[in-house]
């Protein structure tokens, strides 16, 4: 029990940072629920993660960037079918370790204050890159979401969840035949929700101050310590 409240805790803070600024529910989850229980991820996390994109989709009905969730759904499909045959073949080990330098280059290249444009290529590309970390790792904002980081806060949250919500669907449809999306991580995922929920709940509170800029250093910051904290528990 005690293990399963700190699941909820860690999947309430990811959904209470996804909801209130597009993205991050897996930079924030993945890395510590893989600390807790290396099986919640990519399967039971990745459900947990639909659950938050669709209900980010049902909220923010704002302005949208259609052409940009059109090229990058095009870069998905090569992105998560290669993420499949990866699933079936690379070790938990290796995945978790995947998980975690994923996710630190992500912050890294934040932190940098690399601009990126959004041009189709570039949009492809970020597609082919979230598709990718998504399946294998749940890991899929930092591609996608560096390409519109500049926008305002309504217009990243309403494009972004869109997106994400199409790539889960896919995520989920990849890791099935790759043994990594059964009934036993369809129940765990489910278990997960009330987490979920309750970040998404609060996140409703906290929109208007995370616009300012204050989330964005503290998924920095919660995702390096994190990724670091992955590596180590591998390697060492």
């Amino acid at each position: 029990m005690p293990d399963y409240l700190l699941e909820l805790l860690v999947v309430t803070f990811g959904s209470l940072v996804q909801a209130s600024v597009g993205f991050g529910f897996a930079l924030v989850s993945a890395p510590l629920l893989v600390l807790i229980d290396p099986g919640l991820v990519p399967g039971p996390a990745t459900v947990a993660s639909a659950a938050v994109g669709a209900l980010n989709v049902y909220r923010n009905r704002g302005p949208v960037d259609w052409s940009g969730i059109r090229w990058g759904s095009v870069g998905l499909v090569p992105g998560t079918v290669l993420a499949g045959f990866t699933l079936a073949w690379v070790s938990s080990q290796a995945l978790a370790v995947l998980v975690g330098g994923l996710v630190l280059i992500a912050v890294l290249v934040s932190l940098a204050g690399v601009r990126v444009g959004s041009s189709p290529k570039i949009l492809v590309t970020a597609g082919a890159l979230s598709g990718f970390m998504g399946t294998t790792a749940t890991i899929g904002g930092p591609p996608i979401a560096l390409v519109f980081q500049r926008e305002s806060g309504p217009f990243i949250r309403s494009t972004l969840a869109r997106f994400f919500l199409v790539a889960m669907v896919m995520a989920m449809a990849a890791q099935i035949p790759a043994g990594k999306l059964g009934i036993d991580e369809l129940v765990a995922g489910l278990a997960l929700y009330p987490g979920v929920l309750l970040g998404f709940w609060l996140s409703k509170r906290l929109i208007a101050i995370l616009d300012g800029g204050l989330m964005r250093w503290a998924v920095l910051l919660v995702s390096g310590v994190s990724s670091i904290a992955v590596l180590l528990k591998e390697l060492l």
